[in-house]
């Protein structure tokens, strides 16, 4: 048998793979540890990076959650909340801030000393306890009641949330930079593999070229992926990911990569999602206050109560989008809730047939009529409270507020809404607002409503009292005076003038209160114009002067007559005081009772009545 000589065997294809595979594990030898260096340095910049991702993700919340305090305690000072609801508002925020203190600070602490992130991190986390300090300081003077020092604080609390933003994007540009300095480093590394590599596989293995640009084409390939996607990541594009493929140091640092993108990816989405979310609460709260001060505004404007109600409902339908909206108001006797003005359909059929509810016992509307507290069914068919109405089936979801002036209950505003769960607290707060301007709109038109009753009674009352008078004062005087060209001459009654009726002969009544006291009669000559607009308005206002003028005259003599009675009195009493003795006392009062106006005989006689016909009884008689 023919030996198989060493020389042969290196020529044969085994031993050229196995001096292929000594000259390969020589390559893999140098190869990996050059590899293994930039990839353990790429794997600490993938770390920094996630480092640099959880700062953003804190400044940004803390941002986030920052804002959000200083809003709720701006609008909850500012619409005067009670102050548990106030705590009760800031309190989870501030537990959320204090959390983000501590976190601040123990990310901090994993910096080096001289790290700046590490002093702006610091300095946020103090920044945060100067808020939170702020914003109990703001609870204790709104529990104190001292305004002035509340407002200080509101701007103090500003000052300090425009400070902690200022540090937070201080702290932003840090952490972007760090992850820009890790993104350089990733990439710095990987540019070292691409020249290395290869450098030192074709030094070492140039007889192996094909086999070697084999395996160093998928370890190539592999770092290319990494960079580009690296780059593409660093370039704002979160959706990339990278194949999981090749040596398995490839695979873990593209799952490591394709994870941290996922969640870089979730993070970014979830604050936008957030951000939009406030943005549309922010914005659909505006548009409801808006709404709100707009119902208000129109309702302050309307002095008839039924249009008031009316136009209300319409505005609260049209402006906020309620499938129903309706006004109940108490009875005088403060048992039934009467539903006065609705603005859906089957609102109108209610409003037929006199729809009212018992007062704290039938109903959404009983209840808050009877407590005079708000109340929401988020889903009307598990609400114990509801009532079902056949007139309303589209019905998910109610919200009544009362309509109150200071402690009083005078009537419930009803809304409802196809949409389950449709109403917030806040939806509570804005349209309680907008409930209690609409009550005092309420009543400012109930009282102006009694009030003209009132006025137009007491008009009547005393125009039907002039019109006695004047007809009292016609009967003593001529029934009509009339201007001859040079004088004017009374006359018994009135005469019609001549002429037709053509334009030229022209009527003024003399009103007063709404009662006709008299007329004025104009006539003009054939070649003179009829009588325009403008004359007959200025004989109007005329005829109106003159009616002052009259009454004036009127009640002036009336007070001259009535002071002449007084007068008249307090002599007679006086003279009647003078005497003690009965018979010239009798006397005086015969002869001071004969000067009394239109009297001509007076007959003064003492006794009973059945004593009055003896002429003994007689004891003073005087004839005009």
């Amino acid at each position: 048998m023919e030996r198989f000589s060493f020389r042969r065997f290196l020529n044969t294809l085994g031993g050229r793979l196995a001096v292929l595979a000594f000259f390969l594990v020589v390559v893999t030898i140098i190869g990996g540890t050059v590899v293994g260096v930039q990839l353990l340095r790429i794997r600490n910049a993938v770390a920094v990076m996630g480092e640099a991702t959880t700062y953003l993700e804190t400044a940004l919340s803390v941002a986030h959650q920052t804002t959000s305090l200083v809003l709720v305690v701006q609008e909850d000072v500012m619409g005067g909340v009670t102050r548990e609801q106030l705590r009760r508002d800031v309190s989870p925020a501030l537990t959320t801030l204090e959390m983000y203190q501590r976190v601040l600070l123990e990310q901090a602490q994993s910096l080096p000393p001289e790290s700046e992130l590490r002093k702006s991190m610091s300095l946020s986390a103090s920044t945060i306890v100067n808020v939170t300090r702020v914003t109990h300081q703001i609870l204790q003077a709104t529990e104190e009641g001292y305004q002035d020092w509340t407002r200080y604080l509101l701007n103090t609390l500003g000052v300090n949330h425009r400070l902690l933003e200022q540090e937070l994007g201080r702290m932003v540009t840090l952490a972007r930079e760090r992850h820009s300095q890790a993104v350089a480093e990733a990439r710095l590394a990987a540019g070292r593999l691409l020249i290395v590599v290869p450098l030192v596989t074709i030094a070492v293995i140039l007889t192996a070229a094909g086999a070697a640009v084999l395996i160093l084409r998928g370890v190539v390939t592999g770092i290319r992926l990494l960079s580009d996607s690296a780059g593409r990541l660093a370039a704002g594009h979160l959706e990339e990911r990278i194949p999981v493929q090749g040596l398995e140091e490839f695979r873990f640092l593209a799952r490591t990569f394709n994870n941290m993108a996922s969640e870089l990816q979730g993070l970014y989405a979830g604050l936008e999602r957030l951000v939009a979310q406030r943005t549309a609460e922010l914005a659909r709260r505006t548009a409801q206050l808006e709404a709100a001060a707009h119902v208000a505004r129109k309702a302050a404007e309307i002095r008839d109560l039924d249009t008031l109600l009316n136009e209300t409902v319409r505005l609260i339908s049209d402006r906020f989008g309620f499938y129903h909206a309706g006004i109940f108001l108490v009875d005088e006797a403060g048992e039934y809730a009467v539903l006065r003005a609705a603005s859906s359909e089957g609102g109108q059929r209610m409003l037929a047939r006199g729809h009212r509810l018992a007062v704290g016992r039938v109903g959404i509307v009983g209840y808050v009529a009877g407590t005079g507290k708000p109340r929401i069914a988020l889903d009307v068919g598990a609400d114990a409270v509801f009532f079902d109405n056949p007139d309303l089936p589209l019905t998910r979801s109610e919200m009544a507020v009362p309509l109150k002036v200071g402690d009083r209950v005078i009537g419930v505003l009803d809304v409802q809404s196809v949409e389950p769960e449709a109403f917030t607290e806040e939806d509570v707060s804005v349209l309680q607002t907008m409930a209690d301007q609409i009550a005092l709109a309420i009543e400012n038109a109930r009282l102006l409503e009694e009030s003209r009753r009132a006025l137009e009674e007491l008009e009547r009352l005393y125009g039907e009292r002039a019109r006695e008078a004047w007809r009292t004062v016609a009967s003593s005087r001529p029934a009509a005076y009339r201007y001859t060209g040079a004088d004017v001459e009374p006359l018994p009654a009135p005469v019609p003038l001549a002429g037709e009726e053509d334009g030229r002969r022209l009527t003024v009544p003399i009103r007063l209160w709404g009662q006709a006291i008299g007329s004025i009669l104009l006539q003009r000559r054939e070649e003179q114009p009829p009588w325009s607009p403008e004359e007959q308005r200025l004989a109007e206002e005329i005829g109106e002067q003159i009616a002052l003028a009259l009454e004036n005259a009127r009640l002036l003599a009336e007070t001259e007559e009535r002071a002449a009675r007084e007068r008249m009195l307090a002599e007679m009493t006086a003279r009647l005081t003078r005497s003690l003795d009965l018979d010239a006392l009798l006397d005086t009062a015969v002869r001071e009772l004969a000067r009394l106006p239109e009297v001509a005989e007076v007959a003064l006689y003492v006794g009973g009545a059945d004593e009055m016909a003896s002429p003994s009884r007689r004891r003073g008689r005087r004839t005009g």
